[in-house]
């Protein structure tokens, strides 16, 4: 069993918001994020329903909760944060049990 968490985050855009200046605004945070203590992985997806999730892997739970209190506060978020309709935003982090990858 791991210890590495999952962070899942589920929002939807401001309308008006377009998928590659999201897309652009996100690049923008790589190097806060990659020098965050703990950072593993992350992926950014979108649904058919215009729901996004931003998935990041942790090292471990202190890892995780500690991102999340920075990430908002740092000056390379705040575009994205703006373009994110703060009442769709949902936050979970879970402990990964067991993960599977190509051979």
């Amino acid at each position: 069993m791991s210890s590495a968490v999952i962070e899942v985050v589920t929002f939807k855009l401001n309308p008006g918001v377009s998928d590659a200046d999201y897309v652009a605004a996100s690049q923008m945070t790589e190097d806060f994020v990659r020098g965050l203590p703990g950072f593993v992985a992350r992926s950014l997806s979108k649904g058919e329903d215009g729901s996004w999730m931003d998935y990041v892997i942790w090292s471990d739970m202190t890892a995780a909760r500690e991102a999340a209190a920075k990430f908002p506060q740092a000056d390379c978020t705040a575009d994205m944060m703006r373009m994110i309709d703060p009442a769709t935003v949902a936050l979970r982090h879970e402990t990964r049990l067991w993960m599977m990858a190509a051979a």
